[in-house]
């Protein structure tokens, strides 16, 4: 099992903002997840939940069926889903990572240092680095896709 601290492309890709097929491989990962022996974790509220819930009122119906696919299946699936208290992951990220990431990708940092061994998720090329630099495990979307689902 390995559990993943997602970044907000996957909600770029479920708009359809990314064009046609990476929507079509989100809604498979979407889709494969509750059968897989993986989970991803959140913080409740965070930029990544919060994108989530907008999709769910897309006027879109294809956007829309993706969003509710994921709080149906994954989101409300304890096995599958692990939801953090902003509170709880209120934890100080090391000053070194701290200043070689952009503030707004500080929740991640956050939610990854709160998991053991989770594994980040980004298509952020410079925040893969530093995570990378840094010694936690980072991949890129295409490995992530490409290697689990």
């Amino acid at each position: 099992m390995a559990v993943f601290v997602i970044n907000e492309w996957l909600w770029a890709d479920s708009s359809g903002q990314n064009l046609r097929q990476p929507q079509r491989e989100t809604f498979n990962f979407i889709s494969q997840l509750p059968s897989s022996t993986h989970q991803i974790v959140f913080i409740e509220g965070s930029a990544f939940d919060q994108k989530a819930w907008a999709l769910c009122k897309s006027a879109d119906p294809i956007v829309a069926a993706i969003a509710s696919a994921f709080v149906r299946s994954v989101r409300i699936n304890s096995d599958r889903c692990l939801i953090l208290k902003a509170e709880t992951a209120a934890v100080a990220i090391p000053e070194n990572l701290a200043s070689e990431t952009n503030p707004d990708d500080h929740y991640l940092l956050r939610a990854m240092l709160c998991v053991r061994d989770s594994i980040l998720v980004t298509t952020d090329g410079p925040l893969r680095e530093a995570v990378t630099k840094a010694g936690l495990s980072c991949l890129s979307r295409e490995e992530f896709l490409r290697t689990y689902f």
